[in-house]
């Protein structure tokens, strides 16, 4: 079996490497041009306020090619301060010469004392690209996330208390842990240590556990920006994740694993939980009959592991039961469902982490009356397992054909340890009201905006000469942010813009006028309409470059 580092690789980096490339290329680049500096330093020739064009890429500059800065600014008055300081430039080149701790800490000490700030994002930036003994990931609250996640999991050792607990020295015990892992594949050019670096960003991105707080995320944000589609690709990584490491060879599936549906206004509880429905009988007379909802099916399937388990009697926490614990009651776990679990040659893993995820997707979640839709679901959402069960709307007309979990007091429904549920919305939507608060505090929401740098980057793949189509999304959406009767829940999303059908030999500015006449402008006309509509859309027009 592979290690799990390898197994998160493969997924997160080998799979995806048309994706990371264009930041791949740039961050070998700007690197590369640091080992230029360096060597011309040695040589006698010092940094002076002549290297502007390079000192404002690696100390200014929103993206350097290694990381972006965020929300931590360089002003332009400190960046001409620090460039014309002749102990900064020291400071700054003598870190380039030897990037270590120490080097960083006098490093840091100056720019705090020249700059009347510290902009750690910045510092470390600086760092990131002056070594590769460090990652990509400069913030060192996004950092500290996966580092943790790495640890907890077991996926990296505990990294010793009585040793610096800084963000650089932390860096370069995870990435001396990568880089042996991955020593062979470095010795065969199968990987470099720009990817391995990248490696612990994407890792915060997709699994530094988008489910840590809660099992339940609502995605959310304007029309367009990919909310489904991320809903898609992340329970699809995950799922590929766990296959990889704990049932390579089962029968289980995406479609087996995923579910998706939509909401609507008329969307019930019958139809999410169970109902009476018409069925017709052997005589063709029409019975009415309890059938279950779409979503106690599926509970119904991923349940079946604790249930089992229940039925042992063992008076353990179904989450901290090993494999091992459980090998001796084999011949009583005879089902299918527990055949690849113990093949498992690992007995310390986990029965909550070996049985598989399930994930269910609700797209458009507020276009429903949830309180009625999720009935007493929503104790089930605050308390996951069978210790959470509840009795349904229906109870008493359960039985083994549509019940789940069997008492003594008569069958129970209760959300499985094993579900992950992910709700999409559109902000714009009126109905967002229907998300009540009891409701609300049980999910995690995850804002989704328009990612120019993600359209920037498809474009370029696509057609190249296309790419200024993202400045102009960029400038739009600056506007729409900016206009009182639209704002930022008004963005033009750059799902609109990533499936161009048009013939690659037209302009930029024809494809230009396409979209704006196919797509935008009848949005915005809709946004706008009963308002100053005319003279609104001129304005949108202008600064989308039409």
């Amino acid at each position: 079996m592979k290690s799990r580092l390898k197994n998160l690789y493969k997924h997160l980096i080998e799979n995806h490497k048309h994706e990371l490339k264009g930041w791949h290329d740039a961050y070998r680049e700007f690197y590369e041009q640091v080992g230029i500096i360096r060597e011309r330093i040695k040589s006698g020739k010092e940094l002076s306020p002549s290297d502007e064009i390079f000192l404002k890429q690696l100390l200014f500059e929103r993206s350097n090619g290694i990381a972006s800065r965020g929300q931590s600014v360089l002003s332009n008055e400190n960046f001409d301060g620090f460039i014309k300081n002749k102990e900064f430039i020291a400071i700054l080149q003598q870190f380039i010469l030897n990037p270590n701790r120490e080097e960083l800490k006098k490093f840091e000490c100056t720019w705090s004392e020249q700059g009347k700030s510290n902009n750690p994002v910045l510092i470390n930036r600086v760092a990131a690209a002056c070594t590769l003994e460090v990652s990509t990931t400069v913030d060192s609250s996004k950092f500290n996330q996966v580092f943790s996640w790495l640890t907890h999991e077991g996926i990296i050792p505990a990294y010793p208390a009585e040793n610096n607990q800084d963000w650089f020295s932390k860096n370069v015990f995870l990435m001396k842990i990568i880089k042996n892992e991955f020593s062979d594949e470095l010795r065969n050019n199968e990987t470099d240590e720009f990817y391995l670096s990248q490696f612990v960003w994407v890792l915060y991105e997709n699994l530094s556990n988008p489910f840590s707080l809660k099992k339940q995320i609502v995605k959310y944000g304007p029309p367009g920006t990919g909310k489904t589609y991320q809903a898609r690709q992340q329970t699809s990584l995950l799922f590929d994740i766990w296959k990889e490491e704990f049932a390579p060879n089962s029968s289980l599936t995406h479609s087996s694993q995923i579910e998706l549906i939509q909401f609507h206004p008329s969307f019930s509880y019958e139809d999410f939980m169970e109902g009476l429905r018409p069925v017709l009988d052997n005589d063709g007379k029409a019975q009415l009959t309890l059938i279950n909802g779409v979503f106690k099916e599926f509970c119904r399937n991923a349940g079946k592991w604790e249930i089992d388990i229940e039925g042992l009697d063992l008076n353990r926490d179904w989450e901290s039961i090993t494999i091992g614990e459980l090998r001796p009651y084999q011949n009583k776990l005879s089902g299918n469902h527990w055949q690849y679990i113990f093949e498992i040659s690992d007995s310390s893993k986990l029965i909550a982490d070996a049985v598989p995820p399930f994930f269910f997707i609700i797209d458009e979640v507020n276009r429903a009356e949830l309180s009625r839709v999720f009935g007493e679901l929503m104790y089930c959402l605050e308390y996951r397992g069978i210790k959470g069960s509840v009795k349904t709307q229906y109870a008493n007309l359960n039985n083994q054909q549509t019940g789940m979990l069997h008492t003594a007091q008569g069958y129970q429904f209760f959300i499985p340890t094993n579900i992950y549920l992910i709700g999409t919305m559109n902000t714009i939507d009126r109905s967002i009201e229907s998300f009540d608060f009891a409701l609300r505090r049980r999910f995690r929401w995850e804002e989704v905006t328009p990612d120019t740098r993600l359209l920037r980057y498809h474009l370029s793949q696509f057609c190249k000469a296309w790419t200024p189509l993202a400045d102009n999304l960029e400038r739009l959406n600056t506007q729409i942010t900016k206009e009182p009767l639209l704002g930022a829940d008004y963005q033009i999303g750059h799902a609109y813009l990533m499936n161009l059908k048009y013939a690659r030999s037209l302009t930029v500015t024809e494809v230009r006028s396409r979209i704006w006449d196919d797509c935008i402008r009848p949005l915005l006309q809709e946004y706008l309409r009963g308002s100053n509509e005319s003279e609104l859309i001129d304005s949108f027009a202008k600064a989308f470059g039409i």
